[in-house]
């Protein structure tokens, strides 16, 4: 695909956007708050098939249902695509945008919505619903499906983390103020690992909502992607410092430095034990061994890969600001999907 000048400044700055939303983490140690139901799940219909408006695809994940699921960065819907390449949108609430997505234990699709300030499901027959927060500044970013079949998801500008079942039941734990909190994943160790963003840490919490930090060797790191390994650590991206690190169970942290700068921004675990590093401004994706070392494969002219997320298909999936989807196999052969135009207005993308 080919951009003007005016189209690729638009790009630039939705991916300084991009990158400025997922600079986002969390920290502490206190007792759950507010424990008690949320707002009952409110129905949004859904627009299936329909071209939407969009500026980007966004965060992605594998399914229940083995199709690869995105969000739109600041859109109005969510995406499907099924490993051979179909794509299916769904419109969803008008005042807010998916920001995160998980796939959930009740065999539907959770995302987070942040400037609606509330938890959205999508079912697999298509019916989307909310489930609002109490606090209206909660904020909520990373989402992810414990150990315990409950949805687990950082409250950005709340400074807390939320655990909701899937029936509703909302319990929430407070962490300092200001800190925000981002990224969020499911360790070997069955506690849940997130990202401290202001106060360069990460920290883990435990089922029962205990909370502990983990100091970051590198000054103003700026944590940002994570993911579990095949070696049982928590793998995450350094997003200011060309860097990506692991952290054991134990709290050890161990850092590698990209071999080529670039901003690495998303990880994720393959199917071939490796992590998989996305990294935007080198226009690189790196394959990593659990001990550090790094294969390039450069992405074709036009592609910016930021998150992604292993694929039911035992390749790799990525999102691109572009409007596209795309596919690298653990040989790193990689393919594109145009899924919408970033830069039509409204009006145009319903004709």
């Amino acid at each position: 695909m080919n951009f003007g000048s005016s189209n690729r400044a638009r790009l630039a700055r939705a991916l300084g956007a991009v990158a400025a939303i997922f600079i986002a983490s969390a920290c502490a140690t206190r007792q759950p708050t507010r424990p008690g139901a949320a707002a009952a799940p409110v129905p949004a219909a859904p627009n299936k098939g329909a071209r939407l408006g969009t500026h980007a695809p966004y965060a992605i994940t594998t399914g229940p249902d083995g199709n690869i699921w995105y969000t739109e960065y600041q859109g109005d819907g969510i995406g499907r695509v099924t490993p051979d390449g179909a794509v299916v949108r769904y419109k969803i609430d008008k005042d807010g945008f998916a920001e995160r997505i998980t796939s959930g234990s009740d065999g539907a699709v959770w995302f987070t919505d942040t400037p609606g300030n509330q938890v959205g499901r999508v079912a697999l027959d298509t019916k989307i619903a909310y489930i609002k927060l109490p606090d209206n500044q909660s904020g909520p970013a990373g989402i992810v499906t414990g150990p315990d079949g409950n949805l687990w998801f950082t409250e950005h500008s709340g400074d807390r983390i939320g655990r909701l079942s899937t029936a509703g039941q909302l319990t929430e734990y407070n962490l300092p103020k200001g800190v925000g909190a981002g990224e969020i994943v499911v360790g070997s160790d069955n506690k849940m690992w997130f990202a401290e963003d202001k106060s360069n840490r990460i920290g883990s919490i435990t089922l029962t909502g205990t909370v502990t930090e983990y100091d970051i060797p590198t000054p103003d790191a700026r944590p940002g992607g994570m993911t579990r390994g095949s070696d049982g650590n928590v793998w995450f991206t350094e997003l200011r410092v060309n860097k990506i690190a692991k952290i054991d169970p134990k709290g050890k942290v161990t850092e590698y430095d990209l071999p080529e700068a670039g901003v690495p921004f998303g990880i994720a675990s393959g199917a071939d034990g490796n992590l998989w590093v996305t990294v935007v401004k080198a226009h690189i994706i790196y394959r990593v061994t659990p001990q550090g070392g790094f294969t390039p494969f450069k992405t074709p002219d036009g592609t910016i890969a930021s998150f992604i997320t292993a694929g039911p298909d035992g390749n790799l999936w990525f999102t691109e600001p572009n409007g596209k989807v795309g596919r690298i196999s653990t040989k790193g052969e990689i393919s594109e999907l145009v899924v919408s135009d970033p830069y039509a207005n409204t009006e145009s993308t319903k004709k």
